[in-house]
């Protein structure tokens, strides 16, 4: 399926039937997988650097062109946007009139919705290298804080919103947990990330290790000691938290009793399957549940009661 197609089906097609079908797919496409995974022990937990090498060369890097570049930024921040808008309950967006942005990065969305009148938006970020200068120089309001510990009184936020986020902060338990006090009954909590720590992608490495779940095949000490023969400058492996599908729906139903779902969909990836059924024990060993390893990406909008 090209690009096109598949941004007209994004666009068009309403999210529940998209993510629904998505997940029947691939529930079928990772039949196979799943029966070998839960049928394999727990030995061995690593496959060697040899193997690594091995593998490294059988699958190429896929482009990286998520950039931060002004003509490249702007249109991803309106989406992002629209995004919060179309899972909103109708009319509920006119109503909204201060936001927050957890993991603001470049502080484009918020610069978007500053530039609407009647908006007051803050950003924050744990580093502020990445804010933008016409971010910077909107009327958005830019800091450097910490998710766990926001300087907001209670109830103070109509939105409190995340972008891919939420997999790099170190306990996202205690960043949403101040993500719902700072938010008014009634208010929205809207969260939208990933890839998750045992997906394909998870440890990130877009750039430089090109084998899927290299985080499952091989140990953290494997994939260093790699990189530095090959020269290769690794994302730290400190900027993830590491927590999989599993916990994060443990956290959504420990919040039940004050955030009710409007919209909640997981996105699964029956993707590098082969992988799977080559080494399952590598998967087996790392956890038990298949989900861990098939669903990437999260996006919720939550309402405080």
């Amino acid at each position: 399926m090209n690009k096109t197609i598949r941004n007209l089906i994004k666009n068009y097609v309403p999210k529940s039937w998209r993510y629904q079908a998505q997940a029947q797919v691939a529930r079928q496409r990772t039949q196979r997988a799943r029966a070998i995974f839960e049928q394999a022990g727990t030995a061995p937990g690593w496959l060697t650097l040899a193997d690594l090498a091995t593998l490294q060369a059988r699958y190429p890097l896929e482009p990286f062109a998520y950039t931060y570049d002004q003509e490249t930024v702007m249109p991803r921040a309106r989406h992002y946007v629209n995004e919060i808008k179309r899972n909103l309950p109708p009319g509920a967006w006119d109503k909204l009139e201060t936001f927050l942005d957890l993991g603001a990065w470049d502080g484009t969305v918020c610069q978007v919705l500053a530039e609407e009148e009647g908006r007051t938006a803050v950003g924050l970020d744990i580093r502020t290298e990445g804010y933008l200068a016409p971010a910077l120089n909107s009327t958005a309001v830019l800091t450097q804080m910490d998710v766990v510990q926001l300087a907001f009184p209670d109830n103070y936020f109509d939105c409190v919103f995340s972008f891919n986020s939420f997999e790099h902060f170190p306990r996202p338990d205690l960043a949403l947990a101040e993500a719902v006090r700072v938010t008014r009954p009634g208010g929205y909590i809207y969260v939208n990330f990933g890839p998750l720590w045992w997906s394909a992608k998870g440890a990130h490495q877009f750039r430089t290790i090109s084998v899927p779940y290299c985080q499952c095949l091989f140990s953290q000490e494997q994939l260093e000691t790699y990189a530095a023969e090959q020269g290769i400058e690794l994302m730290g492996f400190h900027w993830m938290n590491e927590w999989s599908i599993s916990q994060y729906r443990q956290l959504w139903q420990s919040h039940a009793p004050t955030l009710q779902p409007i919209a909640y969909y997981e996105e699964y990836e029956a993707r590098h399957l082969e992988l799977i059924e080559q080494y399952p024990a590598c998967f087996r060993s790392k956890s038990t549940d298949f989900d861990d390893f098939t669903v990437a990406y999260i996006e919720g909008l939550f309402q405080k009661q």
